[in-house]
């Protein structure tokens, strides 16, 4: 059996030397080399996938090259999300990079725990194969969060450490994520050996070292990692760049740390070749008209930082921080031939868009069409709630009078949560008293037949009417209801178990807006389209229906039952859950004791 990628590149060098015709030019174009930072007019040669050579390539070209014209055009390498969980995102990889390409992103660095942890390795794998094709590469980034199944209090066991070993060893594999020393300090079983795996096969290493400075940092830079996406502050940014990890600049739904990094570089004069992007979880219907990785170019633009650096950031830096960069981040001969045009460099108007040597994208029309996948009966079958849900499921158990009850405080923006313990007035198991900022929490078991059912409080999202329910949400992804009214809690989470996954806004016992997720209880095979403008329905409705203004409501919400690694209040469907970064989640009850 042949080696492809040492035959992509023999071919690209024969057409670097002139011994071959090249399929396809890019003429005229202004070239951004990421290397020097210098802007120049150049060619580019394109063989196959991959990038032959940059300049003057007219002995490159012969009667079969397509010549495309790209005068008074920029051609910039195509951008690069560092690190990203899909399960947020609402669509199936082949349907996001409808969305995605003609945004400019061409690669993106991610896990599929969410998969691994609904449906196995298997799903895992088809997921990979289903993005062939489709412009928008995948970086395999395996996590052992799938190992963990259902998170603090259990594990479905439908994902180990074997099949996290085969995602390690796979060609698509790139690094292994979320690292730092307390993974290695309180190893599962089969966690040590995954680690000393990936040392073994020279992948990367990512870290998740939110809240850790002093030893604990040092500490998990001398395990190896490199990059770290849950720096929140100037001083953490700075702190992490003195040890030599780049720091991925997020900019996602849920955590939105980017007005508090970026002056790491416009006020404390930080190296901005040390920074990246990454967006962690983001909506789709943010995506569709907000931008992706684009979108957080021109916002460090218009926050300060060259227009030539926030480029970089999305590219070569991208690519060293994850150690592709011989594949990715610039436009020079051996790498894959995956360019964005763009008519200026700090608005970044998207052009067009060629991924792996074809022209993807256009005036932000998406050109590519892929073999679609095919998802058996079992992955639309994978919301199992066999019980009818009612509002007396929303109900507290106490009597009326006033308790003292655990309160998960949201901060916006951030994915850490408060540890409130508040007086409430109960009544008939209801709230007495209406407050705007305090609402209902529920979890409901979606995966073993719905029989373990949580309601809690949560205080920050100021949702006047109504209720939301969905089984997008990371670690569990299970059935998720925020509201202020129990009968529309228990509609809109009815009626998300009968899509068999999905997102549902219910007000005054009426359904406004859904989203069908059905597979895997969490994606959605429809074209791009009519998903975004149910997202965008379901938006409105969240705003104007619910009355809430919270930004990324969904998100938020959903990392409220991350009952791992990040503090500090959860909900489960089994309960509540203290969790702190250095030992495992502690089961804590609703009502405290006087």
């Amino acid at each position: 059996m042949g080696n492809l990628e040492a035959d992509e590149r023999r071919a690209a060098a024969m057409v670097a030397a002139g011994k071959r015709d090249a399929d396809r030019v890019l003429r005229g174009g202004k070239v951004l080399n990421v290397h020097t930072g210098r802007i120049s007019r150049a060619d580019v040669a394109i063989a196959g996938r991959r990038i032959a050579a940059v300049g003057d390539v007219l002995h490159a070209v012969g009667p079969g090259t397509e010549i495309v014209d790209c005068s008074g055009l920029y051609l910039l390498p195509g951008f690069i999300d560092t690190h990203i969980h899909l399960g947020g995102s609402q669509l199936i990889v082949q349907r996001l990079a409808e969305v995605l390409v003609p945004h400019g992103t061409v690669a993106l660095c991610t896990d599929f725990y969410e998969l691994g942890t609904i449906g196995g390795l298997q799903a895992v794998l088809n997921e990979l194969d289903a993005a062939t094709g489709s412009g928008l590469d995948i970086l395999l980034s395996p996590f052992f969060a799938a190992v963990l199944g259902i998170g603090a209090f259990g594990n479905l066991e439908r994902f180990s450490y074997e099949d996290l070993e085969v995602l390690l060893n796979h060609e698509a594999c790139v690094e292994l994520r979320e690292w730092n020393c307390w993974a290695d300090w309180l190893p599962l079983e089969g966690q040590r050996r995954i680690y000393e795996r990936a040392l073994e096969l020279g992948k990367t290493l990512g870290g998740h070292l939110e809240g850790l400075a002093g030893p604990e940092l040092q500490a998990s830079v001398a395990l190896g990692v490199m990059s770290e996406h849950e720096a929140v502050s100037a001083d953490e940014a700075m702190e992490r760049l003195e040890l030599g990890v780049m720091v991925q600049i997020r900019g996602g739904s849920a955590a939105r740390d980017f007005d508090d990094l970026v002056p790491a570089i416009t006020e404390r004069g930080a190296d901005p070749s040390q920074f990246s992007f990454c967006t962690d979880e983001q909506e789709l219907s943010s995506m569709a008209h907000g931008g992706h990785i684009d979108r957080l170019i021109r916002r460090a633009v218009r926050n300060g930082i060259a227009p030539v650096d926030a480029i970089r950031m999305a590219t070569l830096n991208a690519a060293k921080g994850i150690g592709i960069e011989k594949d990715y981040g610039s436009i020079a001969p051996g790498r894959f031939a995956s360019i964005v045009a763009v008519d200026d460099l700090a608005t970044l108007p998207i052009r067009m868009v060629f991924a792996d040597g074809e022209l993807a994208a256009r005036d932000g029309e998406y050109l590519l069409t892929p073999t679609a996948p095919v998802y058996g009966s079992d992955t639309r079958k994978a919301v199992v709630i066999d019980r009818p849900i009612e509002a007396s499921d929303f109900l507290f158990e106490r009597a009326d009078g006033e308790h003292r009850m655990r309160v998960i405080g949201i901060i916006p923006g951030k994915l850490i949560t408060e540890d409130l313990v508040e007086t409430v007035a109960l009544e008939g198991g209801r709230l007495a008293h209406p407050d705007a900022g305090l609402a209902k929490i529920s979890v409901i078991d979606r995966h073993l037949g719905g029989e373990e059912r949580m309601v809690g409080l949560i205080r920050g999202y100021d949702i006047a009417r109504g209720a939301i329910a969905a089984t997008v949400n990371p670690g569990m992804m299970n059935l998720l209801t925020v509201g202020v009214d129990e009968g529309d809690m228990a509609l809109a989470a009815s009626r998300v178990a009968e899509l068999g996954g999905g997102i549902v806004v219910a007000v005054d016992g009426r359904i406004l807006a859904e989203v069908a997720l059905p597979i895997h209880g969490i994606l959605s095979d429809e074209p791009s389209a009519q998903v975004i403008e149910a997202c965008v329905a379901l938006e409105e409705a969240v705003e104007t229906g619910m009355g809430c203004a919270f930004e990324g409501l969904l998100s938020s919400a959903g990392f409220a039952c991350l009952a791992v690694s990040i503090p500090s209040l959860k909900i489960t469907s089994r309960g509540l859950a203290r969790v702190s970064r250095s030992a495992p989640a502690e089961a804590v009850t609703l009502f405290v004791a006087d």
